[in-house]
């Protein structure tokens, strides 16, 4: 399921700060915060990047209850059948790089299996 992480911040901040702390690390000029039922407190934030979406949103995850946000890449075009976990290795090397900035990251290794394994990075 493309790229998955969970951040767990130093200090709790809002979605917005937190989203616009994050674009800047990584190197997103432009981003929006939409409304959408489908997310925890209602609205993501979304940007795109190297021909990727990158979504933030408040986490919501039974496995990983302890983190403060999710962060999905995605494709911003249709890959078709093409391997949906080829995102991993983009989304451990984004976890790295996170955690070199003052945040707990956790990457799960079966996204869609309740109680996979996962890799942690960082300390807080």
């Amino acid at each position: 399921m493309f790229g998955n992480i969970f951040v767990k911040s130093k200090s709790k901040k809002d979605l917005h700060f937190f989203s616009k702390e994050v674009f800047i690390i990584l190197g997103v000029i432009s981003y929006k915060c939409r409304d959408s039922e489908s997310y925890q407190g209602g609205r993501y934030v979304s940007g795109e990047a190297l021909g990727l979406t990158i979504k933030i949103s408040e986490a919501d995850d039974p496995d990983f209850p302890d983190y403060d946000f999710h962060i999905n890449f995605r494709p911003i075009f249709d890959w078709g059948k093409t391997d949906r976990n080829c995102l991993d290795g983009f989304a451990d090397i984004v976890a790295k790089h996170l955690a070199r900035h003052d945040m707990k990251i956790v990457r799960p290794l079966e996204f869609w299996k309740s109680g996979g394994g996962w890799v942690e990075y960082g300390d807080l």
